[in-house]
């Protein structure tokens, strides 16, 4: 059972879990190297490090800070909520605030003694290790990892749920319904041609994730299927290899 926040630490939990996301969402390349300690801030943290180190490094497909909307950050903090479960439980831990101070005064204390007239040398860029990726390639199906064979189940189930409460649903209710979940317009494909069952597709890749769901809805029925995709291309063009 979770435990419940009240009082200050609820504040802190919030609080740690907007910081987080605002950091990882202006694509920052260190946003998973905070480490959990005993405030539930740092423990917000690192679980946003174990869902991105959990699954398989892929560039990001986009500029969150300048394509996502206002509602990205709660969005984030749902998807990391969810996911929380299926995270292991043997946690790192961080070192005592004394010696992160004391760390962080020896690294200001070493910047301080360089001669002001010599400038930092410039990492030299990378060299291509290989030509560009087909973009066909990058259409094929990608595995999903642990952390997210276990958490699509508990999207599915909370997503079904609500569906169903509409028994002669529309695409615009579809998607109007995801929405009310928390999962934001952005993500979110629900073609426009009448058919039926209405057709819905969401993408919950957040960092290195690939998450997928695609999915179909009579109001009475619904069935969703979890599948990987590349960061480089939508879910909705993704090709399924079942």
């Amino acid at each position: 059972m979770r435990r419940r926040l009240t009082g200050s630490a609820r504040k802190n939990s919030v609080f740690g879990r907007t910081a987080l996301a605002a950091l990882c969402a202006l694509g920052l390349a260190a946003c998973g190297t905070a480490r959990a300690g005993d405030t539930e801030s740092e423990r917000a943290a690192v679980r946003a490090e174990n869902r991105s180190t959990a699954s398989p490094a892929a560039p990001a497909s986009k500029d969150a800070a300048e394509t996502e909307g206002a509602d990205f950050l709660p969005f984030m903090e749902l998807l990391l909520d969810i996911a929380e479960p299926c995270l292991p439980s043997d946690l790192p831990t961080a070192p005592p605030p004394e010696e992160l101070e004391e760390a962080l005064a020896e690294e200001s204390e070493l910047r301080g003694t360089a001669s002001p007239e010599e400038p930092l040398p410039l990492p030299d860029a990378p060299i291509p290790t290989s030509a560009p990726r087909d973009p066909e390639d990058a259409k094929k199906e990608t595995e999903l990892s642990s952390v997210e064979k276990c958490e699509a189940p508990l999207h599915v189930d909370r997503i079904t749920k609500a569906l169903e409460k509409n028994p002669d649903p529309t695409p615009a209710q579809v998607a109007g319904t995801l929405h009310d979940l928390g999962y934001i317009e952005e993500r979110v494909h629900t073609p426009r041609h009448a058919s039926d069952p209405v057709e819905f597709t969401l993408d919950l890749r957040l960092m290195d994730s690939q998450l997928c769901l695609s999915g179909t809805t009579t109001g009475t029925r619904t069935t969703i299927e979890a599948y990987g995709g590349s960061p480089e291309v939508e879910c909705q063009d993704v090709r399924r290899t079942s």
